[in-house]
């Protein structure tokens, strides 16, 4: 059964939502918004999920802190079938890059910029993050049942039968044929 939940705002007014002390719980973003993600799974199976508050820290710096999270499926890469994921991403970031810089807080919080209207875009930054959180190669948990493939007993192909040769065993028979062939031109300039 589905629940009702709040739709997160596109835009929104930082100073505003820190006067206000704006909280969004568990605030949903339907999945046509976010393109990008959407194109980058093969499809998203539940809400996207968000908690974003705004709030004013202790040099002043407007902070926006947030948690998304949303279940999504791949394909996995080892057994090719499709399975799900849970996705979810935290952040803490900033508008306030010159304040940061002369606070000497540069690396305590990411930094976003503000459109021209002088509004945060939070569908983007969460797309972004989501975005961010899509694993370069998809695959079942390792010894998940489900994936054909799971173990650790993977082999691809059949090995060359020289291959089990060792190739320090190659190394030696050269240098045994090099130091033969040392000593009998020694013998020739002894002569």
């Amino acid at each position: 059964m589905s629940e009702n939940r709040v739709q997160l705002p596109r835009e929104v007014d930082i100073d505003k939502c820190i006067a206000l002390g704006a909280v969004f719980t568990r605030a949903r973003i339907d999945i046509d918004e976010l393109p990008r993600f959407k194109e980058s799974c093969v499809k998203v199976v539940s809400d996207v999920l968000c908690d974003v508050r705004f709030e004013s820290d202790l040099n002043d710096m407007r902070v926006v802190i947030g948690h998304v999270d949303c279940d999504v499926s791949f394909v996995c890469q080892r057994c090719g079938n499709e399975y799900v994921e849970h996705l979810m991403t935290d952040f803490t970031l900033s508008p306030d890059w010159e304040r940061a810089k002369a606070c000497n807080l540069e690396n305590k919080y990411d930094f976003i910029e503000l459109n021209d209207a002088g509004k945060l875009d939070l569908y983007n930054l969460i797309e972004d993050s989501l975005i961010l959180e899509i694993p370069a190669f998809p695959k079942h948990d390792e010894d998940d049942e489900e994936c054909s493939r799971s173990g650790s007993n993977w082999s691809y192909g059949e090995l060359a039968p020289d291959a089990s040769v060792s190739p320090f065993a190659a190394l030696s028979a050269l240098k045994g044929s090099l130091a033969k062939g040392d000593d009998k031109g020694s013998d020739a300039s002894d002569k």
